[in-house]
């Protein structure tokens, strides 16, 4: 209950952010982030909002946030167990990929949610993402499917859910998708 109160708090103070001006100007909503912040165990990032998201005030509500919410039944998980947020609180103009102004703003947030949430593990997903929380540059086909550690958490950067979209649900591609997510459930069951 601790937690929920302190995350509402900072979703109040984040609600009124006028910090990016373009993304002030060209979003409906801020979209702070779903789940349970009392009894989550993984935090997933997502890249930035879109046009649902937006409208929606919630992370992944898309297809991808169906596919999303598949692989995480897959390794026993319901959205609801789970918290999901953006690097960014705001959906970027013609869902260009954010900025390195508009993310240095947001991260103050981010990294304040991602110490209230205490994970045990935070899921990137997508190569932006991924890059921005690791901070480095090698890309998702690099680096997705390894734990790393950063400041005391377990990060696991995977590809977005969208790239089954892309490649028409390639059964390979879906497979590798898994077997990321089951990194995360070896992860879990480490205690």
């Amino acid at each position: 209950m601790e937690k929920s109160r302190r995350v509402a708090r900072l979703k109040e103070k984040y609600n009124k952010c006028l910090e990016c001006e373009v993304l002030v100007k060209n979003r409906t909503n801020i979209v702070f982030g779903v789940g349970d912040p009392d009894t989550c165990k993984v935090v997933i990032i997502g890249e930035a909002p879109g046009m649902n998201e937006d409208i929606k005030m919630e992370p992944f509500v898309g297809r991808s946030g169906q596919i999303l919410d598949s692989l995480l039944a897959d390794i026993g998980l319901k959205r609801e167990g789970v918290y999901i947020t953006n690097t960014i609180l705001c959906r970027p103009p013609n869902n260009r990929n954010p900025n390195r102004g508009e993310l240095n703003n947001c991260r103050k947030r981010l990294d304040m949610q991602i110490k209230l949430l205490d994970p045990r593990v935070v899921i990137t997903l997508g190569n932006f993402a991924s890059r921005y929380m690791l901070d480095t540059n090698d890309g998702i086909t690099e680096i997705h499917g390894k734990a790393h550690e950063v400041n005391g958490v377990k990060i696991v950067p995977m590809f977005h859910p969208a790239v089954l979209l892309y490649s028409g649900n390639n059964p390979e591609k879906r497979k590798e998708l898994l077997d990321d997510f089951m990194v995360v459930k070896g992860i879990l069951s480490d205690r």
